[in-house]
């Protein structure tokens, strides 16, 4: 049986408006699939009760806005990162951010990790 793991999960971030954000993530099982997730105009970190999540990363190729999201990515023989990357960050941006990770032929959510992200106005 796979003992899947985050081994790198994200902090909670502060940021300053129209600067870049980038939130780390990774599993210890190298063919796992991390999505990443906004539920920015929500109260609760549960996204099971959030009806705004959004999908930025489907794990594959997809990601939700380009100009705005990238995805960083390393394998190697014992885990992988996805590296979520936030460009030209407005207070719009600011909310929490979730990170799962999926491992193929296993059902469900493996582990996940929630990330508050903050920006601060320019004043």
């Amino acid at each position: 049986m796979i003992e899947a793991a985050l081994v790198r999960s994200p902090l909670n971030t502060a940021v300053t408006q129209d600067s870049s954000a980038t939130l780390k993530c990774g599993s210890n099982v190298s063919n796992a699939f991390i999505k990443w997730y906004s539920n920015r105009f929500c109260e609760s970190y549960d996204l099971k009760t959030c009806t705004s999540s959004i999908l930025i990363y489907n794990g594959y190729s997809y990601v939700s806005n380009p100009l705005k999201f990238s995805i960083t990515k390393a394998n190697n023989a014992t885990h992988i990162t996805r590296d979520l990357n936030i460009s030209s960050t407005q207070l719009t941006d600011a909310g929490v951010y979730l990170c799962e990770e999926h491992i193929p032929g296993l059902a469900g959510v493996q582990d996940s990790s929630f990330v508050q992200v903050i920006v601060l106005g320019n004043h």
